[in-house]
């Protein structure tokens, strides 16, 4: 039998590896850990075979005591959906004029839905619903459709330019894009567009821009410039503005024309949820945003 060498300094047998000058102490794994990962396999094994554990190919191991947290969880969310339910109990009614009447909703419900509007809402129209570049705010009075509660129920749940038949449609021409137009016209109507907010310095631009209103644009936003609900046509004259309000945006949008999109939430949010949304929006234009 060969005598193992020796570390010199702990008197540890080596093993006789060695790598790049460095040996290996012959120091196995304490027997106290031994035990604790058999007993840890064991423990284990046990569980596979008591509790459900592995899949099968269509279906998985149920052990022997055949438990399953499944019945326990399914309860547990009847239970919360009951709770939810009589909690919300007033927006099951499908009356939003009379919700929207209703001054003690606001204080009870408002910081709740505060929250289903962050999940679907804020993206677009940020937290606070002052909109931003491309959506609109919904904390002023300025409505490209309507502010009455069965209007806005309506866009929310049906959407604007979506995807369902029942969506509302608005869509602004190309005006250059398509040639309907030239450039100069659009300049001048840039100009005219300008003037209804008090803005148009060039006089005989305005005036050239005017007659090319009339004839273009007035049947949409109206002869005054003030828009039009009937087709979601914006007030061109008021310090309101979708997608911003300096000559070169509002000659952009001339140009190449605007066709802004809002989901419908019909079928993914419950009607209840929709006349949450539908009167959190008019609260926030009745304390002037939130």
């Amino acid at each position: 039998m060969s005598v193992k060498d020796k570390d010199p300094i702990s008197g540890t047998d080596m093993t006789g590896h060695e790598w790049d000058g460095i040996k290996e102490l012959d120091t196995p794994v304490p027997w106290a850990a031994r035990w604790a990962l058999w007993i840890s396999i064991a423990v284990a094994v046990l569980f596979w075979v008591l509790y459900p554990s592995f899949p099968y190919a269509t279906d998985y191991a149920r052990g022997f005591l055949g438990y399953s947290s499944r019945t326990a969880v399914n309860e547990a969310v009847a239970a919360a959906e009951a709770e939810r339910a009589e909690n919300f109990a007033p927006f099951a009614t499908d009356d939003i004029v009379a919700l929207a009447a209703d001054p003690t909703l606001e204080e009870l419900y408002s910081a709740p839905i505060s929250k289903l509007y962050a999940d679907n809402c804020a993206a677009c129209h940020r937290n606070d619903l002052a909109g931003q570049e491309g959506f609109p705010n919904l904390t002023d009075a300025h409505w490209l459709w309507s502010g009455a509660p069965e209007e806005i129920e309506y866009a929310i749940r049906y959407g604007i330019n979506a995807d369902n038949d029942d969506a509302l449609v608005s869509q602004m021409l190309a005006f250059g894009a398509d040639e309907i137009l030239e450039k100069p016209e659009i300049n001048d109507v840039t100009d005219f567009v300008m003037s209804l907010s008090g803005r148009g310095e060039d006089v005989a631009a305005v005036a050239r821009g005017q007659i090319v209103y009339e004839d273009n644009c007035a049947s949409c936003h109206g002869d005054d410039g003030r828009g039009g609900l009937e087709v979601g046509a914006p007030d061109l004259g008021d310090d309101q503005w979708i997608y911003g309000a300096d000559r070169e945006q509002i000659y952009q949008s001339i140009y190449a024309g605007r066709q802004g999109v809002m989901p419908a939430w019909d079928g993914r949010l419950t009607d209840e949820q929709i006349r949450m949304l539908t009167l959190y929006v008019l609260w926030a234009g009745e304390d002037g945003g939130s």
